[in-house]
């Protein structure tokens, strides 16, 4: 009996503490990604025009509290190809962009978590 507790015991435990740990939804904002033009933001790092892929709004140029980077859809931009994509704010909700519109990517990207 005493196995059986302790086994409860440690499944509790190790449940509440993974529940604790930041998700993408909940990322802990990171260093702060400058964009060099408007990006489109979307649900998810893809670029189809579903409605789970759709852009929802666009974060404007300037700088944002980065969040995450993940890989994602390739995008080719002026030349540059990446599937790199940062989670980003919006303002209403968090989105992700394309990381070729991040002007400092190289300071960031060492600093971003994965989602």
């Amino acid at each position: 009996m005493r196995t059986t507790a302790r086994l409860v015991l440690i499944a509790a435990i190790t449940f509440c503490a993974a529940a604790m740990l930041p998700s993408a939804a909940q990322a802990l904002p990171g260093p702060y990604v400058t964009t060099y033009a408007d990006a489109p933001g979307r649900p998810r790092p893809c670029l189809n025009d579903t409605p789970t892929c759709r852009p929802v709004g666009i974060v404007k140029r300037g700088s944002h509290l980065g969040y995450c980077q993940t890989t994602g859809a390739t995008v080719i931009l002026g030349g540059y190809v990446s599937n790199r994509w940062v989670m980003t704010d919006l303002g209403a909700g968090r989105v992700f962009i394309p990381a070729l519109y991040v002007d400092n990517w190289d300071l960031v990207s060492m600093s971003l978590p994965y989602c």
